[in-house]
């Protein structure tokens, strides 16, 4: 009875293990994607918004999940979120003291009005991580 009840807490912790295991494995790896007007000087973002003006400047940041994810790429969009309507692509965007990765985006004579949407991609990967939209008017 005894040799029985140890097999079965043996099987059930290592099923834990393994549940436990594969869902911090494919869980997002970059979490809590929010649009901002500023940053601290650590890198944690301040006035969050989802609405600017045309010459505001516009941060994305997103949290890390995994502290082993250290690059990410930051794509822009103007209209949805679809291929074709990138219009800047960061590459090597990395985490900072606050462990968020932050995104800039400054266009010097004025954004157009309309919505707006970013992603953000563990560098190397096709899978987005987390998104978030917004929207320009005067």
């Amino acid at each position: 009875m005894k040799k029985a009840l140890i097999t079965i807490l043996g099987l059930f912790l290592l099923g834990m293990g393994v549940y436990f295991g594969y869902e911090y494995v494919t869980e997002p790896k970059i979490v809590d994607g929010v649009m901002s007007k500023s940053v601290d000087d650590k890198g944690k973002p301040l006035e969050v918004s989802t609405s600017f003006a045309p010459e505001d400047t516009i941060y994305f940041s997103a949290k890390r999940n995994r502290f082993w994810i250290k690059n990410a790429q930051v794509v822009w969009y103007k209209g949805e979120i679809a291929s074709e309507n990138r219009f800047l692509v960061e590459e090597e965007v990395t985490i900072n003291k606050a462990k968020y990765f932050s995104a800039k985006l400054t266009i010097p004579e004025g954004l157009e009005e309309g919505h707006y949407g970013v992603t953000i991609y563990v560098k190397g990967s096709e899978i987005i991580e987390t998104k978030a939209e917004f929207d320009v008017k005067k």
